[in-house]
């Protein structure tokens, strides 16, 4: 069975790295991967959207509107910008966090509400999370660590071994920051345990 995974977010949070490291827990657990390029504006402050898929023989890291198993997304407004990848009855795995684009400035676009925005999601599907992951990373003292928190967080619904996330964060962050990171991590995982219980996704 392929798994397939969407992750949105904003420039700077970290969701491309986040990507690269599904991706590398999925190959050290032996399984075929693709990812996709990033689409959008990777530089700081613009939206980003890039997508892994594994499980066996899988060739196109494609993934067509409607057929995400997963979506991540490291900001809420990006949550609704690729909410029609998600399939129905997915899992919609959202960072609590607002980042006000710069058309809200400029007032040619209101940014939703909370209440409306989840409303929204929820339309999609039932199994929606808000993860307080910037507010965990900050407890942390780096704020950057919210993408690890999100990983901790997201780990909890994939059938991949928690040594091989621990393993691919490792491999793939600053040497200096690894220990921090994997912190951030069990944060996360810790987090998404305490909170969601009896409603974890099969």
């Amino acid at each position: 069975m392929i798994k397939n995974i969407v992750i949105a977010g904003v420039g700077g949070q970290g969701s491309v790295l986040a990507g690269q490291i599904i991706a590398r827990v999925a190959s050290l657990a032996g399984l075929s991967v693709a990812t996709s390029e990033v689409h959008g504006m990777a530089q700081r402050g613009g939206s980003v959207f890039s997508t892994v898929r594994y499980g066996k023989d899988v060739i196109s890291p494609a993934v067509p509107e409607g057929m995400a198993d997963v979506l991540l997304a490291f900001e809420k407004l990006e949550a609704l910008r690729y909410l029609n990848y998600l399939k129905i009855d997915g899992l919609a795995l959202v960072n609590d966090q607002r980042i006000v684009p710069s058309v809200e400035s400029l007032k040619l676009a209101p940014y939703p509400d909370d209440k409306t925005l989840e409303e929204t999601l929820h339309r999609r599907t039932e199994s929606v999370f808000i993860v307080p992951a910037l507010e965990i990373a900050q407890g942390l003292g780096t704020p950057a660590l919210a993408n690890t928190v999100m990983l901790g967080a997201l780990s909890v619904f994939l059938d991949l071994p928690h040594e091989k996330w621990r393993q691919a964060i490792a491999e793939s962050v600053p040497p200096k920051t690894v220990e921090l990171n994997l912190l951030a991590f069990e944060e996360g995982l810790s987090w998404a345990k305490r909170h969601i219980g009896s409603r974890l996704a099969t």
